[in-house]
């Protein structure tokens, strides 16, 4: 598949050196299977991967070696992974169950309250709640520590695909084949505000870190990221060629993810609105993706049994806020050019690697250029 931004560096860069692919892949591996949900531990340590034939792989995320694998334990596929705040739960939901594992990949319990395909799960920050939502217009809250059902929360018109906590953990945003998004009271449980515009089911929804915004993602092809203060719509994201299945705020709120079944996973920067990059090297649908804490990466999963780890690169916000002088200063140091002619082989090996570490320092530059001037701004999204 074409690589984004390949001819910027054909055009200025004639190097030897093994750099940064401009697909920003940093690893993949291939499940053989179809891969439905992805997760990260809240510390970071683990990866709890989910398949279609219900298998659950838990990975070390620092090397990828396994630390453990239940083939087939699930009755379906496992839409969705989560693993408690405290790391000592693993909830996956598939088919109507939602599965409890300790870390050991021992079965704790399985919860039957609902009663057809579980699409989407969701845990506040303190552990204490969790969303489920099935093919019905009514959304579950479940006291996790009770494994009780708090509240049924019905309003939609519509099957309720997705819903998730705000991160104060007093609201809920839930999103349905009814086009809209609802904002609801946690303690009352009543319906306290209402986003419309888009034109098919949503299919995911995020909340921003600080709880300002909400950012969804849709059958229609488009992201739409509200203002939820002020009820306004901020960005119509256009871009993508079928629908949007996943969406995900990166960990300053500066940033959006979202993900397609045209197999790519755009970057946005929402300060502007704009498309920073297209990660377009995934061949099959998107099912999940997930940034790590740190937020310079994100794993990905996919259709075609992919589990793939992507790179924020620093050099994609240079190349769209500074490329006009990234371009100068390449071209005008002379450790860039070609083999000049007389040229010995061991000279220009070694000009090659100078030159790799003079394009790190220009990237490193500009981006810190990029990252001061957002902290001057007093950004209003």
């Amino acid at each position: 598949m074409k690589k984004l931004l390949s001819f910027l560096f054909l055009s200025i860069l004639v190097l030897r050196v093994a750099a940064q692919n401009t697909d920003y892949l940093i690893h993949s591996l291939d499940f053989k299977v179809p891969l439905t949900s992805v997760d990260i531990s809240p510390d970071g340590k683990w990866i709890l991967v989910g398949s279609e034939d219900g298998t659950l792989t838990v990975l070390d995320a620092a090397t990828y070696a396994l630390k453990f694998e239940l083939k087939n334990v699930a009755p379906a596929a496992i839409y969705d992974i989560e693993m408690s705040p405290k790391m000592d739960v693993i909830f996956l939901a598939s088919g109507s169950r939602i599965m409890l594992f300790d870390t050991t990949g021992v079965n704790i319990i399985n919860w039957s309250h609902n009663k057809n395909t579980i699409w989407s799960i969701d845990i506040d920050k303190k552990g204490g709640f969790m969303l489920s939502n099935e093919v019905n217009k009514t959304f579950q809250l479940i006291n996790i520590f009770e494994g009780t059902i708090e509240k049924s929360m019905r309003a939609h018109d519509d099957i309720a695909l997705v819903s998730a906590f705000s991160p104060d953990g007093k609201k809920i945003a839930s999103g349905s084949s009814d086009k809209r998004i609802l904002l609801w009271d946690l303690e009352s449980g009543a319906v306290i505000d209402e986003f419309q515009g888009h034109s098919e089911n949503i299919y995911d929804l995020a909340f921003s870190p600080d709880g300002t915004r909400i950012a969804a993602g849709s059958r229609d092809k488009t992201v739409r990221i509200w203002n939820i203060q002020e009820n306004k719509l901020i960005h119509l994201l256009k871009g993508h060629q079928e629908m949007v299945l996943e969406v995900e705020f990166h960990p300053s709120g500066l940033y959006l993810l979202s993900a397609s079944s045209d197999q790519s996973i755009r970057l946005w920067d929402l300060a502007s609105g704009k498309q920073l990059f297209a990660y377009l090297e995934s061949e099959g649908a998107l099912t999940d993706i997930e940034f790590m804490p740190d937020g310079n990466s994100f794993l990905s999963t996919d259709m075609d049994g992919k589990l793939n780890t992507w790179e924020i690169n620093p050099e994609i916000f240079v190349l769209n806020f500074f490329e006009k002088e990234y371009r100068e200063e390449i071209s005008a140091n002379p450790l860039f050019l070609p083999k000049q002619k007389g040229e010995k082989k061991a000279d220009y090996d070694l000009r090659v690697l100078e030159a790799e570490q003079e394009r790190i320092i220009l990237v490193k530059k500009y981006y810190q250029k990029y990252l001061d001037i957002l902290a001057k701004k007093s950004l209003s999204f």
